[in-house]
């Protein structure tokens, strides 16, 4: 049976929790977070959902995001507080509008109580809530005009707890809104085929036969895809390896991240 997101942080804050679970290599360099870190920044997410943007449980939250470590972050927190992460259909795409650049109102419609976006769109209209997201890792603001009313998540996480107190989610409760479909943590593990431990006889790291998976997933691969796969890997006490589209994938990365798996379009 597939683990809620708030099991598997719960065992990435008591199994090996020093070990690194997520890795970005990004056109800015590479980051790392342990399991603690990384659920250290769910907490964060999760106390600013609940703080300032009032969410709760069937909040429906848009991550109007490209694949990238905080997209995780932000995905287990609106599942931690129990809130449904709609993905537009672009969603994981790689864009050049930054938050210097404005995208177009009329692109597409805006859809959930929280926006949350990396892309400079114009201020939403009540009751719906802008996030603005700079990615950058070191970022502690939002480049750019902030739009009235939008919560700036650079400037705003670090500010809030280290500690989530919150009830435990419904295995059953949906996840993910995509397209026509609702899914659950079960319907997310069927997206993915789920990396064996060790990484099986086609592993991409010689020395892998002993250790937990480690997945990379291709630059392209979209959101959706990157979600379930995580689930999956850290279900299994593994991490996953995430690349900027522009970075490439060469053998000295494959071999420093001891990569035992490789998923996605390339």
């Amino acid at each position: 049976m597939s683990q809620t997101p708030a099991a598997i942080l719960a065992r990435m804050r008591s199994v090996s929790p020093s070990s690194p679970r997520l890795i970005w290599h990004g056109r800015e360099g590479r980051i790392e977070l342990s399991g603690r870190v990384f659920d250290n920044w769910v907490a964060k997410s999760s106390n600013l959902l609940v703080d300032e943007l009032d969410a709760a449980n069937g909040t429906v939250v848009e991550l109007d995001l490209p694949v990238h470590w905080k997209s995780l972050a932000l995905a287990f927190a609106c599942w931690q507080v129990g809130c449904v992460v709609v993905l537009p259909d672009d969603a994981g795409q790689d864009t050049d509008a930054g938050p210097g650049t404005a995208a177009s109102p009329d692109d597409r419609e805006k859809i959930g109580d929280v926006i949350m976006t990396s892309r400079a769109i114009p201020a939403v209209d009540p009751p719906r809530l802008l996030v603005c997201v700079a990615l950058g890792s070191l970022a502690l603001r939002w480049d750019g005009p902030l739009p009235s009313g939008a919560v700036d998540y650079a400037a705003e996480i670090r500010s809030h707890g280290d500690v989530y107190f919150g009830e435990e989610d419904d295995a059953t409760a949906p996840l993910v809104h995509a397209g026509p479909a609702m899914l659950n943590a079960g319907d997310m593990a069927s997206l993915v085929d789920t990396p064996p431990p060790g990484g099986g006889s086609d592993s991409a790291s010689p020395d892998s036969a002993s250790q937990n998976p480690t997945l990379l997933l291709e630059p392209g691969t979209d959101l959706l895809h990157a979600l379930a796969a995580a689930l999956a890997v850290w279900q299994q006490d593994g991490a996953i390896v995430l690349v900027e589209d522009g970075v490439p994938v060469t053998d000295r990365l494959l071999s420093g991240e001891r990569v035992t798996a490789r998923s996605g379009t390339a």
